[in-house]
């Protein structure tokens, strides 16, 4: 729910979204959005940076990832989905990414990354991207990486690759032809990664 200043000197106070427990944590002598970051490492909540949320702790975080509702969610304009997979969220994006959508994919990408370290953008059902929208999966990106996490691209149009050419940016996002690929390939690497075999 929220992430709110435990009184005086460095620390927050982060309230649980789904069972409203609440736990404080020192903040190690940063501010700001910084504080609820370093608390959430240091308490194993999952959620957002930002103070005002989403927070869960370890309980309603590992409830979200099992709980059948809970494994698929339309958002308001229902052009982008996230579903939740054994080793990745997965984010269907349809229709034009432009301003409106960016913003809503921007909010689902955070909480795909709070989930899974592994999120794989759909975007087979996508038309135009624009700058905005670029920069909501650029937002994203950093956010599953601040977390150790990858984002990773499916189904990307040859115009949107044309895009990220030319803005630097086609090493940046790992790209698949599928969903399937993309799952496959980066649960892959998350096993050679942790040293265990299949």
């Amino acid at each position: 729910m929220t992430a709110v200043s435990a009184g005086t000197g460095a620390g927050v106070q982060l309230i649980c979204d789904g069972c409203g427990t609440s736990t404080t944590s020192g903040g190690c002598g940063m501010h700001d959005t910084e504080v609820v970051y370093v608390a959430m490492e240091s308490s194993g909540w999952s959620g957002t940076a930002f103070a005002r949320g989403p927070h869960h702790c370890p309980t309603c975080a590992a409830d979200l990832v099992t709980r059948p509702a809970a494994r698929q969610r339309h958002t308001g304009t229902d052009r982008v989905v996230v579903r939740l997979e054994a080793t990745a969220a997965v984010v269907t994006v349809s229709g034009d990414v432009d301003l409106d959508v960016a913003v809503e994919l921007w909010s689902v990408l955070e909480a795909a990354a709070s989930a899974r370290l592994t999120v794989v953008v759909d975007l087979t059902s996508a038309g135009t991207v624009d700058s905005i929208g670029v920069g909501a999966l650029v937002r994203g990106r950093n956010t599953v990486q601040r977390r150790r996490g990858e984002l990773v691209l499916a189904g990307a149009s040859p115009f949107l690759r044309a895009v990220l050419r030319t803005m630097r940016l086609a090493t940046a996002f790992p790209m698949f032809r599928t969903v399937e690929h993309a799952l496959t390939v980066t649960r892959g690497r998350r096993i050679l990664s942790s040293g265990t075999a299949c």
